[in-house]
Parts: C-alpha cells; structure tokens; sequence
C-alpha cells in the first residue's frame, strides 16, 4: 500500500484572488448599506487576497459573487464561505440576523439564511460558514433561488463602524464537502493530522478538518478509503465537530468507512458535538476491520457498524442509535442514549459483554431484532425500569424467542416484550473455584457465621468448583479438612461477580498417627 491521499470534492467558485470572478452588492431593497466590495491584500485567510466592504452604516448590507453559471448543490452538501467581521459587539444577534449568507438567481433575487450573530460570533475571527440550499431560508429576496449562481454574505449591522473594512470575505466553495482519505501504511498512516495539514495549508484552507487548539474542528463527509483502501491509525486526538453548521442537513455531517480491506484503528479519540443540527454520524458501508479502543463519543447522533467492527473500552454519552451488525461491544459504556426504542439496535447480544448501561430516565438500553439464545456476561445496568415497562433494560423486538443466559457477575436485566415476542432471563452463574486441593480432602462452604451448608464434597480432587448466583455483599465460611493436613479455614470470604480461583494450602499435620 502507498502513503495516505488527502484529497476534496470541492469545487471553488472564487478564491478572491486576481483576476478573480465579479463581486458586488445586492440590488435588493434593504440590503446596500456599506461601501462596495474591494479587494483587500491585509485579511485574506486563503491565497494572499480577499474581498472586504467598509461599513460606515447601520443596517443590512452584503456582497455576492457571481459564479457565471448555475450551481447544482449535491445530496447533503452546502455551500462554505470564509466570514471576517472586524467589530463582533456591533453585530446584532443571531435571532436578528447579525450574520447571513445568501445564494439566489442574481443580486436581486435570493435566499438568506442567518447563521450567526452577536450571541455566538463572541470573540469574531475567520469562520468558515455552511449553508444547504434545501433548508428553510429566513429571508427571501425577489423572486428567490433560481439557478444558484450567486452567493455571498450579509451583515446586520447597529453600529456605524468608521475605520477600515470591518466586513471580510474569502474561498467560496460548495460541494458534498468530502475530505476523501485513502492509502496509508506502515510508520505513514493516514491520520487526522495529516488531513489538517493539507487542509489547512494557505492555497486551500478548505475547512473540513481544521487544526485548532487542542484538536481538529471538523465538518462535512469523512470518506476513510475513498475509491480505495486505507489504513488509518490514530490516537490521542480530539475531534470537535463543528457548531457553525446550523443551516445543513442532518447527513451533513458524517464519517463513512469504506473498502472491505481497509483498516481503521482509534485509541483514545474524543468526538465531542457541540452543535444541533447535524450532530456528526458514524457509518461503516463495507466490512472493514475496525478497531476503536478507549474512544468517547458526546452528544453525536447515529452509529452503524458491522462484523469485523470491534469496540473496547469506549463511551458514547447522549448519542443516537447505535447499530450493532453484529459488532463486538466489550467494557463500553452507554450513558443516557436519546432513543426511545434502545441505545443500541443489537442483531446478536452475545457480542455486547461487561458493558454498563446507565438509563437518562426514558427508553431502553438495548433492542433485540433477532430471536435465539444468547450468553450475555458482566452487563450492568443503571436507572431503568421494572419489567413491562417503556424504559425497561431489555426491549424483545424479535417477534420470537430470546434467552438471556446471564453470566459474568451480570445484573439480571428487566425487559419488555415486543408482537409476538417472548423473553426468558436465566440468572447468571459465577464460579469460585478452589485449586491445590489434597486429593480426598472434605470441602464445606458455609454462609458465613452459620452452620447452613450452601456446598460441599466428601472426597475432592485437585480443586472443587463452587457455583452460585451472584448477590451483592455475599459472605462465606470455607472448611477444608484431610485427616494427615492441619485444619484449614477462610473465615468471611466476600464472593465476587466474576469467575475467580482461590489456591489453597493445606500443610502436613505432624500430630497425626494413622491407627
């Protein structure tokens, strides 16, 4: 295999350079305040030139580009534009449309969609906006959207600024807004990082994976084996994905794995979410091998996974449904997952163990879709309801049979039953097992301080096996006894949740005589 690709589905309409496409202000009633759009060689934030408006008004005022022709935006696309507002408290807020971006037939006749404002564009700076054409607009112009072929920005605007050219644009791009990796190998994976570093390299700034403090700010489609294999290892990163996107499908934003040969592997990558919209998803399309260790995943929307997926020691906090496809969940933690119907949609619960369920006060843990008889070890479950209910552990969506063999020091989940469906929970067995034994030995366990026998053997082997279900705070008296060994005894033994052995020592007894 070669080295990664970082490559983009962008197309760009102007980059604001010379000898760039015609920008002017809208015609439009109401929307001409300010002066008209110059290029500027002090604020770019791609190339070496932007295009910049003084604004010595209070009111609306925007500028648009011409692309020349038509634009045809794809599936869950969008338009992105670079956005500088040199005076962020003299915007009005966001309800107010402090901050919009517009695309129509001409500059008289367009949509508006208002993504910022003075309540969140806090601190101003470069930001790079994304709008969907599809997406109920807040304003519209004239006639409305067209054909696409001009778009741009607006400002609304209380306060006369009377210095410079506080208001900035620059890189107009639209697409499906894809950051295509592919390719990879040996001390030359693809990473996160070597996407930022093309991304944000000064020719392109594409916005899709950006370097910022502490970690990547990500929007649009991640395509891991794009058109070809890749292998991806990375860890310790953290992926925050972007807020400024509130104007976007909720597919906009999303991970996709594909290539059945391909490799991806996380250890310790922190997804965080912090906008609404379009929360982030993950999908895997084709079977790849999937490896994701000590991950965490907050407030994202959607998971599909499937066979060769393996998930260990990861958290997803209030996310969406996560489809099982037969993956295996081991140590993961589900805290407080937004789905009514379960957290997780589980084609195979035998594959989901030692995992730990914590309920938001609504829902299911998991839905079963697939009747048979499953091991289900070490689950642990937080806040749900009684048997029956709406926000029982376990909903059967089966329409059939499914049994639950609880082991591994698993609590014995409640469950509901869905058409047609029945369920049966068998209590889990833990075994404590006790080794080194004297062959013939006398082996008694006891509940502790009693004399009432819970186990016992007259003539052991090597080791004896004591099975029992586990309870909570359980507590035993252990006897061993060989007529030529030293009586041996474990007083208050706490039994555990899990399979456990206990070596045992029975010295030689130098009083004995053999009648």
């Amino acid at each position: 295999m070669s080295g990664p690709s970082y490559t983009t589905d962008l197309v760009d309409i102007d980059l604001c350079e010379a000898g760039g496409k015609t920008w002017a202000e809208p015609l439009a009633s109401g929307w001409t305040l300010g002066a008209a759009p110059a290029s500027n060689d002090d604020d770019a934030i791609q190339g070496s030139l932007s295009m910049s408006k003084a604004f010595n008004a209070q009111g609306v005022g925007g500028m648009m580009v011409n692309n020349g022709a038509g634009i045809t935006l794809p599936t869950d696309g969008a338009f992105l534009g670079w956005f500088l507002w040199a005076c962020p408290a003299s915007l009005y807020s966001d309800a107010d449309g402090g901050i919009r971006i517009m695309v129509g037939t001409d500059l008289s006749n367009f949509l508006s969609w208002d993504v910022s404002g003075s309540t969140s564009y806090v601190y101003g700076g470069w930001i790079n906006f994304a709008v969907n054409t599809t997406i109920a607009p807040d304003d519209t112009v004239g006639t409305g959207l067209g054909n696409s072929q001009y778009c741009g920005a607006a400002v609304n605007n209380f306060n006369s600024i009377f210095k410079g050219s506080p208001f900035v644009s620059d890189a107009y791009r639209y697409g499906r807004c894809e950051a295509r990796i592919s390719g990879g190998e040996a001390a030359n994976y693809a990473t996160f990082a070597g996407f930022a570093a093309v991304n944000d390299a000064l020719a392109a700034r594409w916005g899709l994976i950006q370097a910022v403090a502490g970690g990547y700010l990500w929007k649009g489609l991640i395509t891991l084996g794009y058109g070809a294999v890749v292998d991806f290892r990375d860890s310790n990163a953290m992926i925050i994905v972007d807020k400024n996107v509130k104007k976007v499908t909720a597919n906009f934003n999303k991970i996709e794995i594909r290539q059945v040969g391909s490799r991806v592997d996380w250890t310790n990558i922190s997804f965080l979410a912090l906008g609404t919209v379009s929360r982030g998803r993950l999908e895997v399309i084709d079977d790849a091998d999937v490896n994701i260790s000590t991950c965490t995943f907050t407030d994202m929307d959607t998971f599909i996974f499937k066979a060769n997926s393996t998930l260990l020691n990861s958290t997803f906090r209030r996310c969406g449904l996560i489809t099982q496809g037969s993956a295996v969940f081991t140590s993961c933690t589900f805290d407080s997952p937004t789905v009514a119907n379960g957290g997780i949609l589980s084609n195979n619960p035998a594959n989901i163990s030692y995992g730990n369920f914590i309920s938001d006060g609504a829902g299911h843990a998991i839905e079963i879709n697939t009747p048979g008889t499953y091991a289900f070890n070490g689950n642990q479950f937080t806040g749900y309801g009684a048997t029956g209910t709406t926000d029982a552990a376990i909903y059967n969506n089966s329409g059939g049979v499914v049994t639950l063999n609880i082991g591994g020091g698993g609590s014995s989940p409640t469950y509901r039953n869905g058409t047609g469906a029945s369920t049966t929970i068998n209590a889990g067995q833990v075994t404590l097992t006790l080794t080194g034994l004297i062959v013939n030995s006398e082996v008694r366990v006891y509940s502790h301080g009693t004399i009432t026998e819970l186990a016992g053997i007259e003539d052991s082997g090597t080791s004896f096996a004591y099975s029992y279900t586990y309870t909570s705070g359980t507590y035993v008296d252990i006897v061993v006894h060989k007529a030529d060994r030293i009586y041996y005894r474990i007083d208050n033994y706490l039994l555990g949740n899990a399979d456990a052995s206990l070596p045992v020592s029975q010295q030689f007894d130098r009083q004995y005589s053999n009648p």
